[in-house]
């Protein structure tokens, strides 16, 4: 709430600022100030990226523009997101090598560095009224920047570099812990579920208590369709009061997520499982956790309540937006059944295609492509 405070009135002072500094071209000094804006920002992921090259952390992702996917490359561990309007980035980054603290703080130096000096540059233009507004607006984003601040979807470069290092207890085991589970996610990812097991049979016996331990327990038992099981584990987590609110609001949309899983599959009762995704997702909400991320189980709940043209929205936004070649698959499927149930087996055999190339091992790709061929 503060934070959201504060930046409504950075940006009042920004645009009064602008105003007054560029009278009477205050219209190029407000075009200036939105580039400026615009730059800044692509700044923030563009060096967050080279830090994780430079400083050995994996890029899961990178989505560049806004509007419609134009193009897209996916592969196991990595996915590239071209969109039609070129502005704007967004880069996941995660560990990959022991030592992910330094790592990942030296990452947000990097990015900090690196972003001081766009805005340095933009001062270089200040001789005109679109130049100031640029340099206005692109300080003003950097040192909120500055702020420390980590919340579901966004996390600062100034949560990197001066809370990060202090971090101590369970959320720093979850950092440091991050190599050994992101070898069990890999494994999960291409379809060795034997070995995502091995991997987490070993992590749980020194780290049982770690949220990321337990995600792998929950991804692998949804991958063998034990969806009864994965949801007690997630729900069971949720009464944890070790746990902050962003952690809160991942491990209830996760319950959300697991829950809607399980109706689908016929394995728990509709009027119980979609309730719980309902509350689950609202106190998800309530708690900072996007929306937007919630499309793909709001896709399958509109799909299983026969909605199929929201169930083919809905997932037809969530696998834009996909991370991972296995994400996207899941969504694909959604569509392909809603196609289905429409009648239409011709547009779910090519979207069932691709899913197939990105996770043919996955369960649900797995059962709807056998479907169509049978049909």
């Amino acid at each position: 709430m503060i934070v959201t405070v504060v930046r409504w009135i950075v940006t009042a002072l920004v645009v009064a600022g602008t105003i007054a500094w560029t009278l009477p071209e205050f219209y190029l000094g407000l075009a200036g100030a939105l580039v400026g804006l615009l730059v800044e920002l692509t700044a923030v992921q563009a060096g967050l990226a080279l830090g994780a090259v430079l400083f050995g952390l994996r890029i899961t992702h990178v989505i560049i523009g806004l509007g419609a996917e134009l193009k897209s490359w996916t592969w196991t561990h990595q996915r590239v997101v071209l969109r039609t309007i070129p502005v704007l980035a967004t880069v996941g980054i995660t560990g990959l090598k022991p030592g992910v603290r330094t790592r990942t703080v030296l990452n947000g130096v990097f990015a900090i560095v690196f972003c001081a000096a766009v805005a340095a540059l933009m001062w270089l233009a200040a001789g005109s009224a679109f130049g100031k507004g640029m340099a206005l607006a692109a300080t003003a984003c950097f040192l909120l920047q500055l702020m420390p601040v980590e919340k579901p979807g966004h996390t600062s470069l100034g949560w990197y570099v001066f809370s990060l290092p202090r971090m101590t207890g369970r959320p720093l085991g979850e950092l440091e812990a991050r190599p050994r589970v992101l070898a069990g996610m890999d494994a999960y990812h291409r379809g060795d579920l034997d070995e995502a097991e091995r991997i987490y049979a070993e992590l749980v016996k020194d780290h049982p208590e770690l949220l990321t331990v337990v995600g792998l327990k929950v991804v692998t038992a949804c991958a063998r369709e034990r969806y009864l099981e994965a949801l007690q584990t997630v729900v069971g987590l949720t009464s944890r009061e070790d746990l902050s609110t962003r952690d809160l609001a991942f491990v209830m949309a996760t319950t959300a997520g697991v829950a809607v899983l399980a109706v689908e599959s016929g394995q728990f009762p509709p009027e119980v499982g979609m309730e719980t995704a309902r509350s689950m997702f609202d106190n998800a909400y309530q708690a900072g956790y996007p929306k937007y991320r919630a499309n793909g189980t709001l896709a399958i709940m509109a799909l299983v309540e026969g909605d199929t043209q929201t169930a083919r929205q809905l997932a037809g936004y969530s696998a834009e937006s996909s991370e991972n070649a296995v994400g996207r698959a899941d969504d694909l499927i959604t569509i392909a059944r809603a196609w289905m149930a429409d009648g239409d087996n011709a547009k779910a055999r090519e979207l069932v295609a691709e899913a197939h190339e990105l996770a043919g091992w996955s369960p649900r790709v797995a059962a709807t492509r056998a479907r169509l061929e049978i049909s």
